[in-house]
């Protein structure tokens, strides 16, 4: 959850520790704040897109298959 970001976030300041030497910090899905926040958090996000389509598609044709989602991963200087 993005809260729980914002408090490690804080705690690591308060620390005065370096993202990325001393601590890392992985993130789950992607957002555009990530990708300034400190000098850029590391994501693992689900292809959210394929993920609607995908949703939508099944609805429309009434399918109960299972699909496996894409994940991805950005690799940024907190890690």
């Amino acid at each position: 959850m993005e809260d729980n970001l914002v408090t490690v976030v804080k705690k690591l300041l308060q620390a005065k520790l370096i993202v990325g030497q001393q601590v890392e910090i992985i993130s789950y899905n992607e957002t555009p704040i990530k990708e300034i926040i400190l000098i850029g958090i590391t994501t693992i996000s689900a292809d959210f897109k394929m993920m609607g389509e995908t949703a939508a598609k099944m609805i429309l044709e009434k399918s109960t298959q299972h699909v496996a989602v894409p994940f991805y991963l950005t690799l940024r200087d907190s890690l």
